[in-house]
């Protein structure tokens, strides 16, 4: 640490990181990777102490650089240049156990300062979330070679404690943390000793130090490797129209995924059917004229979340549903919901629906619902038998038909679901 500042190498990214710098090789290849950048004028500011911010950045752009580039489709949600990585930590429930809350997040994150409690604590949230997204994509939604083995290597849990000279006074809040960074030789000692020093501040080098370390011990256990990534945000592609044209049914006469818009997403494994021969300006047979969809997106995953919560507590599982009305008015109300976040329909409702807006990932939105009674009792109606969900950027909606509700939707598809005119 202390190391004096020499003449730069020939090759080296920053002036006050030179080639002899005990941090050289951790910092040039997170910066030759985008992983960080440096802090003006050509110096990466090593022993500079690191903030919440800069710690969100680095560990978002290794594994999530595509869901803070899409914060940049809602300008009205980036205030600070760290936004985006501080909106995707706190949905992706990395900041679990830090001492701060969401308001603090949002107006102080580079203000406040990175102990090693901290980067132990967030460390350890990333590699729960992805070991719990993994082992749920291996049971059925995606591959093991997609997901890989996101978990920390097995340490025998007491040797280690008994190696951390100041292990006693590790808070019970960290501890579960601490023991799986240091098992694993991601944040050593700062001594002979062993000592933690878990109220210690990192500094920018010590970070992309330990942000290295932890991708190539979960990477040498079997998680996906990373590659390197753009420090810029990305513009998302536009929405394309299937070449094939618009409207196609399957041999079975389900409307075929192949006749609907791409960006729908829409899956010939959970199979609807309309009921008029006229097609929709998105590909459903439902007649309607002119449907305003926007962005929004089918999201499948909120049929098995849903299912097993119902059953788990004894009701009937619910079937995605097979009307192409139900499915495109589904995708309708998700984008109404950008514009007018209500359940207040003034052009009439078809069916229950919870709604959310916030979450960049599914399981977050899920999970908000089941702890909410009053959203958590309309996914559990026993009046209820099928399902759909959809998500416009963050906004996100499930829902849930009786047969009555798909037949209104069927006969109100060719006014574009609207039936206000027999309202009142």
């Amino acid at each position: 640490m202390g190391l004096s500042i020499s003449a730069q190498a020939t090759g080296a990214t920053f002036t006050d990181v030179p080639a002899n710098h005990w941090a050289y090789s951790y910092v040039e290849r997170a910066a030759e990777n985008g992983w960080v950048n440096g802090v003006g004028n050509g110096q990466f500011g090593p022993e500079k102490q690191i903030s919440y911010a800069e710690m969100f950045t680095m560990m978002v752009r290794v594994y999530l650089p595509e869901e803070a580039d899409g914060y940049q489709d809602y300008p009205s949600l980036i205030w600070h240049w760290y936004d985006p990585y501080a909106l995707v930590a706190f949905d992706y429930s990395f900041t679990d156990g830090l001492q701060f809350d969401y308001d603090v997040l949002r107006n102080e994150a580079d203000k406040r300062v990175v102990t090693r409690y901290d980067l132990a604590q967030f460390l350890y949230n990333i590699t729960d979330y992805f070991a719990r997204a993994g082992e749920r994509y291996r049971d059925g939604h995606g591959t093991a070679a997609e997901w890989g083995n996101f978990y920390f290597p097995k340490y025998d849990a007491a040797s280690v404690q008994a190696g951390i000279a100041d292990w006693s006074s590790v808070p019970a809040n960290y501890r579960e943390a601490v023991t799986a960074v240091v098992g694993a030789g991601i944040i050593t000692g700062v001594d002979g000793n062993g000592t933690f020093n878990g109220n210690g501040v990192m500094t920018r080098a010590q970070a992309a130090t330990v942000m290295c370390r932890f991708i190539d011990v979960m990477t040498e256990n079997g998680a996906p490797s990373v590659s390197s990534s753009s420090t810029e945000p990305t513009t998302p592609a536009e929405p394309t129209t299937p070449t094939t044209g618009l409207g196609q049914k399957l041999p079975s006469g389900a409307t075929a995924a192949a006749g609907v818009l791409d960006s729908i997403g829409k899956d010939d494994a959970y199979p609807t059917y309309g009921n008029s021969d006229v097609v929709s300006n998105n590909g459903y047979f439902t007649g309607a004229p002119n449907t305003d969809i926007g962005n929004a997106q089918l999201v499948y995953d909120f049929l098995d979340w849903v299912n097993e919560a119902r059953v788990a507590e004894g009701h009937e599982p619910l079937t995605w549903v097979s009307s192409d009305a139900a499915e495109e008015h589904t995708l309708q109300r998700c984008y109404e919901l950008v514009s007018d976040f209500s359940h207040e329909r003034p052009k009439g409702s078809f069916a229950g629906e919870v709604i959310a807006k916030g979450q960049y990932f599914a399981e977050k939105a899920f999970n908000d619902w089941m702890n909410s009674p009053g959203h958590k009792q309309t996914l559990m109606g026993d009046k209820y038998k099928y399902l759909s969900a959809a998500r416009a950027g963050n906004y996100w909606i499930i829902c849930v038909w009786s047969d009555s509700g798909i037949k209104r939707a069927e006969t109100w598809a060719h006014t574009n679901y609207d039936y206000s005119s027999l309202k009142g």
